[in-house]
């Protein structure tokens, strides 16, 4: 608006002067058109030596976690730059570090703090430079493509001990699927030593060779816990970090990184649309795959629980035990899944953490004391679990269908 009115006074300004042959009105339109000129070249000069940049530590965020940005603003040449505008672009919710500043020949820095709240890909970045001429007329924008990109991780909290010492152990049940059904990988050859068996020795190599060679084996790398995490968009419900996609994510981080910290082996199956099942590997850390993963999840998945291909592939594996992280009041996946099985079934959720929505009913809990499903008869007499080795403490938990709430975890 201010260029709209000093052009309209110089244009009245011009016409006067020539109409009337003043002199000093001549004078000031020069003065005039010289300001404008000034004010249109000034931001853009100016703005070709201011230089930005900023610096995060990035580390491996949760949610929850705070972070710290330095901001620095330097001008290089000879056109000071006494209002420039610092605008952040990014889509962090909350968040803007961004400020007025006067940039002179030193060095303008300044700290931005914030809390990461959710989880996934954050991008600080890019900035917006806008430099205005002291008179108030002009700006020049300039837009820089300079990122920091970082990966933050589901919040991890504690939870009830999962992996308790083998003494404990307890169980009747034969266990499905011996060693014998998975037999060792033959994982490289080496020179024939006196009383290696027959069977071990690699008779194709030894002709190649002209001498004698035998494999070497290793046992099949196996799983302590196997998490089912159900991501069915039907069944989930809410927003932002209250919603029960969080609470499952963040449970299932939980779990895999308490397992992993006791030296255990974890994987994870969901059910999203593309099917994911993480093995573990002796190459990579497990758990950073699964946080990696659960970083990034959504709930985007078509197949309910109870259709879940990875059942068939589950119940093959031997000396396993399954924990399901559902919000679903559905029975048909414990009556179909678990109950068949003569499993013995018992509910559990982590405290405190985890709170119910309202309208819920009230969520019984096991406290040393067989559950019944919604279907058993309470004179029912169901096996237990062999525990797997290694771990395990009580009958295997299993989480019943009528719960509702934020997700509970269970084993099978």
């Amino acid at each position: 608006m201010n260029k709209v009115a000093l052009a309209a006074a110089l244009a009245i300004l011009l016409l006067f002067t020539y109409l009337t042959g003043y002199r000093p009105a001549y004078a000031f339109s020069y003065a005039l058109i010289l300001l404008f000129v000034v004010a249109w070249v000034w931001p853009r000069v100016a703005i070709r030596g201011i230089s930005l940049s900023r610096r995060l530590d990035p580390g491996t965020p949760t949610v929850g976690e705070p972070y710290e940005e330095v901001i620095e603003v330097r001008r290089v040449g000879w056109v000071p730059a006494p209002w420039v505008e610092i605008r952040d672009l990014g889509q962090i919710p909350d968040y803007q570090p961004g400020r007025v500043i006067s940039v002179g020949g030193e060095l303008v820095s300044w700290k931005s703090r914030g809390v990461y709240r959710r989880r996934g890909w954050m991008s600080f970045g890019p900035t917006l430079i806008n430099v205005r001429e002291p008179f108030g007329l002009f700006n020049q924008e300039l837009k820089t493509g300079n990122r920091n990109t970082v990966l933050v991780y589901p919040r991890v909290r504690p939870i009830p001990d999962l992996m308790t010492p083998s003494a404990q152990q307890v169980g009747s049940t034969q266990v499905l699927g011996a060693w014998a059904d998975y037999p060792p990988d033959t994982s490289g050859v080496r020179d024939y030593v006196t009383g290696d068996s027959f069977g071990r020795i690699h008779w194709p190599l030894s002709m190649r060779h002209a001498r004698l060679m035998s494999k070497t084996f290793e046992q099949p790398l196996t799983t302590d816990l196997w998490i089912l995490l159900d991501l069915d968009r039907n069944v989930h419900s809410g927003e932002g970090e209250e919603s029960t996609v969080e609470y499952a994510i963040s449970l299932a981080a939980s779990m895999a990184s308490q397992v992993h910290s006791r030296g255990r082996q974890v994987g994870l199956i969901a059910n999203d649309s593309r099917g994911t099942f993480l093995e573990p590997h002796r190459a990579v850390r497990q758990d950073r795959i699964i946080l990696d993963y659960l970083a990034v999840a959504t709930a985007d998945g078509r197949t309910p629980l109870t259709q879940t291909l990875a059942w068939d592939r589950i119940r093959r594996l031997p000396r396993r035990a399954i924990a399901v992280i559902t919000p679903s009041a559905d029975e048909e996946w414990v009556r179909h899944r678990l109950l068949p099985r003569r499993h013995e079934l018992r509910r559990s959720r982590p405290e405190p953490h985890l709170r119910p929505r309202p309208g819920c009913g009230p969520l019984r809990r096991a406290q040393g004391r067989r559950l019944r499903a919604p279907h058993e008869d309470s004179r029912c007499n169901p096996h237990r679990l062999a525990p797997a080795r290694g771990f395990s403490s009580g009958p295997v938990r299993v989480c019943p269908a009528a719960l509702c709430g934020p997700p509970r975890w269970c084993s099978c």
